[in-house]
């Protein structure tokens, strides 16, 4: 009863990431630098995710580009536009269509679609279980994608191009007495929080009915996972060097490794329940 208690605060922090879409009208539009800016908004941050559309009428709407908040600014939050290539079709003519004020933003784009990477099938199907509202995408698809790719370990471009081919917005990570969640795009931590889910074994990559993950003879993710919580917690380091959180995990756990110590998480969490190294500064 206890570990069910549990599993529904870790779905109900899930949910409460971003319940729905959250719409905007684009309030100004730099073409030069091409970037847009709209009023900010409550429960955003830098480095979610969106899109920005073009509406004909109330029934006919047009996808003109992606966007990324880059920076939050007071009142004023401002976008960079990322080219939407998916809809690209030689064969077929193209609109003229670019971002104009009073487009429509909507920040949070399929965030309701995740995936969950887990380093036991229990924990995989226990969160899963308990958090319904949210499609969660099976990791037998990523792992699929890795295996067509060679990459048993994956880089975050294979993450970046599964998701885009399955509109999917966002990863939840689970670690040990962690879960941390990114924008699927940006790779930005969107949210981390402190949990009692404790596992002391893991299947790497992930845990996937995938058998085998096929690998290239050499380069950039050919390489088996040895540690599934040190390769990944290196890899959200890697996309976020301004979290300090992230840093500091990193830390007390490679510090805590071939130590009798059993605490190390704790003394990270002492007094601390939530915490966001972002700086809303623009990225350089």
């Amino acid at each position: 009863m206890r570990f069910i208690f549990l599993i529904s605060l870790i779905s109900s922090y899930l949910l409460a990431l971003i319940n729905a879409p959250i719409h905007t009208p684009v309030t100004g539009v730099d073409k030069e630098s091409e970037k847009l800016t709209i009023k900010t908004l409550s429960n955003t941050q830098v480095g979610m995710y969106g899109v920005v559309s073009h509406w004909f009428d109330k029934s006919h709407s047009i996808a003109l580009s992606w966007v990324e908040i880059k920076k939050i600014d007071g009142d004023i939050t401002t976008l960079k536009l990322t080219p939407i290539l998916a809809l690209e079709q030689s064969a077929l003519p193209n609109g003229t269509w670019e971002p104009k004020i009073g487009d429509d933003v909507v920040i949070g784009y399929n965030y309701q679609r995740a995936l969950l990477i887990a380093p036991t099938p229990s924990i995989y199907r226990k969160i899963t279980s308990y958090h319904r509202d949210r499609t969660w995408i099976h990791p037998d698809v990523f792992a699929s994608h890795l295996s067509y790719n060679g990459h048993p370990s994956p880089l975050k471009e294979d993450f970046t191009s599964m998701c885009r081919q399955n509109n999917i917005g966002t990863i939840a990570f689970m670690f040990d007495k962690s879960i941390i969640t990114v924008d699927c795009q940006t790779f930005k931590i969107l949210k981390n929080k402190s949990t009692s889910v404790q596992s002391k074994e893991s299947q790497v990559p992930f845990y996937s009915r995938v058998p085998n993950i096929e690998a290239n003879w050499f380069g950039d993710g050919s390489n088996e996972i040895e540690d599934y919580d040190r390769y990944y917690i290196n890899l959200l380091v890697e996309y976020n060097p301004k979290n300090e959180w992230i840093k500091k995990y990193k830390h007390n756990r490679e510090a805590a490794l071939g130590s009798d110590e059993s605490n190390w998480f704790s003394s990270l969490f002492d007094g601390l329940n939530v915490s966001i190294g972002f700086d809303d500064h623009e990225d350089d």
